[in-house]
């Protein structure tokens, strides 16, 4: 688009003549037609940035010839002058609804014209300006767009990392039945959790939650995973080597997570809840510590459900929290939930939060259930009182379930 250089029609060659001559002389590059349609064919195939037109012309009026030219949704912007000796207002209102910027009346004034023009200028350079930010917008935009499916492959590629350090689905270990449910709010999450055999009698558990949201919490899941998992034998806080046997016996869970909080101070103001636990598959004898994480619920055959704990220190906050061991014993058919906050802070419409009170009485009602549809339908009355299926909090759930000895499936 170029404004020094106008475009000017009309029929008379006279008429004409006048205004041309003012406009070379002022600098302008000046293009003369004799009709409506000959200055739509130079405007369609010449950068033109102003348009100076007579309203009556032949073939395409001035009124028409600026419709034409505003339907055509150029990209670039062209700035019409119409020329009359009409000057009723309705002749006017009829020129700007076609698409007019200015007019002038006949006969032109050599100084109106020159004001005319200039504001014209003025309105070309302003386009000008915001076609260059816009395309220097849309030129960073396409950068942020590719950054953001960058961006998104990594997460996807972190989820599915994630999502491999989690158990099998439905496993049996030794004798312990294990069911989970995993949703992250994005991504990744801050939960991790895990069931797994430290030797041939006792099966390990944990579920944890990583304050805060994202990758930053995801990349602390993911490296308690690691830390806790039970082949890593060299410096595991969950086996130690005994000198006099040579072999690596299970630690107590109370030390296990006070060993988690001397190695996780200070690492940015990030802390994390976790119930950590240990049973016994002869004995049925459970051992568990929880450090700020909600209560596991024990279901039991015959029995009320029991909220096992108070509550202990997160781990990672204080470095002289000390914790302590909650003991019970598992009988066939007995389960335990672990789960993490987003369950019961999870809130509907309203603000509600679902609640321990509510998880107690559908876990009461559902408990001769098979682990799968158990968890499946604690996930679907969350949906129901959420009133989508998207929650603000990551929400993981862990169930085990006391069943006969049995070798460990493979």
């Amino acid at each position: 688009m170029n404004a020094k250089k106008i475009l000017l029609a009309d029929d008379d060659p006279v008429a004409r003549a006048m205004p041309a001559t003012f406009l070379r002389k002022w600098g302008y590059e000046v293009i003369e037609v004799p009709d409506g349609q000959q200055a739509l064919e130079v405007w369609s195939r010449e950068p033109i940035g102003l348009l100076i037109s007579d309203w009556v012309m032949p073939k395409l009026s001035g009124v028409e010839l600026c419709r034409t030219i505003r339907e055509m949704k150029s990209d670039r912007y062209t700035y019409l002058i119409l020329c009359t000796s009409k000057g009723e207002k309705a002749d006017l209102i009829e020129g700007m609804e076609a698409g007019a910027d200015d007019f002038l009346v006949k006969p032109i004034s050599q100084e109106e014209m020159r004001v005319r023009v200039r504001a014209g200028e003025r309105v070309l350079d302003l386009e000008r300006g915001l076609a260059d930010r816009n395309r220097d917008l849309n030129k960073i935009n396409g950068h942020l767009q590719k950054a953001y499916e960058e961006i998104k492959g990594n997460l996807k590629a972190a989820s599915w990392m994630q999502m491999n350090l989690l158990p099998q689905t439905s496993q049996t270990t030794l004798n312990i039945k294990s069911e989970w449910r995993f949703r992250p709010t994005s991504y990744v999450a801050g939960d991790i959790l895990n069931v797994f055999r430290l030797d041939d009698h006792c099966v390990g558990f944990y579920l944890l939650d990583v304050s805060g949201h994202g990758v930053p919490a995801a990349m602390l899941s993911v490296t308690l995973s690691m830390v806790l998992r039970p082949d890593s034998t060299h410096g595991s806080p969950i086996k130690l080597r005994n000198s006099r046997t040579g072999r690596f016996d299970v630690v107590p869970s109370a030390d296990v997570v006070g060993a988690l909080n001397q190695s996780f101070q200070g690492r940015d103001d990030q802390y994390f809840t976790i119930v950590y636990g240990l049973i016994n598959c002869l004995t049925g004898e459970l051992s568990l510590t929880q450090a700020g994480h909600p209560s596991p619920i024990l279901i039991q055959r015959g029995k009320e459900l029991t909220v096992l704990g108070d509550g202990g220190p997160p781990v990672g906050l204080l470095p002289h929290s000390e914790y302590d061991t909650i003991y019970s014993t598992l009988r066939t058919g007995d389960r335990l939930m672990l789960y993490s906050d987003g369950v019961i802070e999870c809130a509907n419409r309203h603000g509600d939060l679902f609640g321990e009170t509510r998880l107690l009485e559908y876990l009461s009602a559902a408990r001769a259930e098979p682990l799968p549809q158990m968890l499946a339908g604690l996930e679907l009355e969350m949906e129901r009182w959420r009133g989508q299926s998207e929650f603000d909090d990551d929400v993981s759930l862990l169930a085990l379930e006391f069943a006969e000895h049995q070798q460990e499936h493979k």
